[in-house]
């Protein structure tokens, strides 16, 4: 079974607009608002994600919240996080949070599609 993508945004077009390209990319991919919404996700989700994509600034629960908790879990502790953020300390957050990279909002599609193609966990065999 292919692990999905799990994309963190509370700008619903934005976040919608990602999926569609990921998924036109072949990949498997799932939504949350935000991070409350993400852990929820993670709970329910038989296989844990290959890659998150997170925003930082969000309503309910931010990301770096989001990563804090998320690393606190066994089976979500490895999980690679990919920060996208237009946040102006996102870089910094990213770093602390032991994100694999970040990316800045605007990102065009190109460089969003290599990004995740070389931060996501493997396949198991």
């Amino acid at each position: 079974m292919s692990r999905p993508l799990l994309v963190v945004d509370d700008d619903t077009d934005l976040r919608e607009a990602l999926e569609e390209v990921l998924r036109d990319a072949g990949y498997t991919v799932l939504g949350a608002g935000n991070g409350l919404q993400a852990l929820e996700v993670l709970r329910r989700e038989a296989v844990p994600p290959s890659l998150v994509l997170l925003d930082m600034m969000m309503p309910v629960m931010d990301g770096a919240t989001f990563g804090r908790q998320m690393r606190q879990v066994d089976a979500w502790r490895d999980i690679p996080v990919l920060v996208f953020s237009a946040s102006a300390n996102a870089r910094q957050v990213a770093e602390e949070m032991g994100a694999c990279s970040y990316l800045r909002k605007p990102v065009d599609v190109e460089t969003l599609l290599k990004a995740v193609a070389a931060h996501k966990a493997p396949e198991p065999a």
